[in-house]
């Protein structure tokens, strides 16, 4: 198979185990009610993550200096955007009368961290999970009745239009090399795994029924 079948192999053969929940729950957080204080604390969390992605990114710039010119562009890019989705959450809290907490529970922010640990070839690929955030923000913004959360969903999701395409090139560009499949493997299982445990977690404390929620995936 190409390195375009291979990612997509790796994506059937990992769905049910690590991608599929990870989603389903993620957009039963995206159904919180946002009149509710969960969502209020939600929206809160997701703006530290946000921050810690935009300072992690931007930490990378000096942690690898292996990063050709195009590369730390995108990188610089990439941390101004989650800066802004940042600022976007904020200004929404305050227009509702919320001020951002200093440390509003764990951001769960695992996943990124991991990302400066010196290893650039795992850097390059650090937004193998972000689909989940795509898929939180696109529902989100389908199921709300809030006008402000629609737009700050639009916001933010204009900022991500073309990242899963970029990212897939990415994926299959590495995987095109045979040698280079048993690391992309283990990377992408590792990324979505780091992801999981928070997400899951996360979403208990916000009140959802994580059990509820897998069983109607599985089902």
């Amino acid at each position: 198979m190409n390195g375009a079948e291979f990612v997509a192999h790796l994506n059937e053969k990992y769905y049910l185990e690590l991608e599929g929940p990870i989603i389903a729950v993620r957009k039963a957080l995206a159904e919180l009610d946002p009149s509710s204080p969960a969502f209020v604390e939600l929206m809160q969390r997701q703006a530290k993550k946000e921050e810690a992605h935009a300072v992690a990114f931007t930490k990378a710039l000096d942690l690898y200096p292996e990063l050709n010119e195009q590369e730390r562009l995108q990188v610089a890019e990439q941390a101004a955007e989650e800066h802004n989705h940042f600022v976007l959450i904020r200004d929404y809290l305050q227009t509702r009368g919320i001020a951002m907490e200093n440390d509003p529970g764990d951001a769960y922010s695992a996943y990124f961290d991991r990302f400066l640990a010196g290893n650039v070839k795992a850097f390059r690929l650090c937004n193998i999970a972000e689909k989940s955030a795509v898929a939180f923000f696109m529902h989100m913004g389908a199921v709300t009745t809030d006008p402000a959360v629609r737009k700050l969903v639009d916001s933010i999701m204009a900022d991500e239009a073309d990242h899963g395409d970029s990212l897939a090139t990415k994926l299959s560009v590495l995987a095109s090399n045979e040698g280079e499949r048993d690391f992309l493997e283990r990377h992408f299982v590792e990324s979505w795994s780091s992801q999981k445990s928070g997400v899951f977690l996360e979403a208990e404390e916000l009140g959802v029924d994580v059990e509820r929620v897998l069983a109607d995936f599985r089902n």
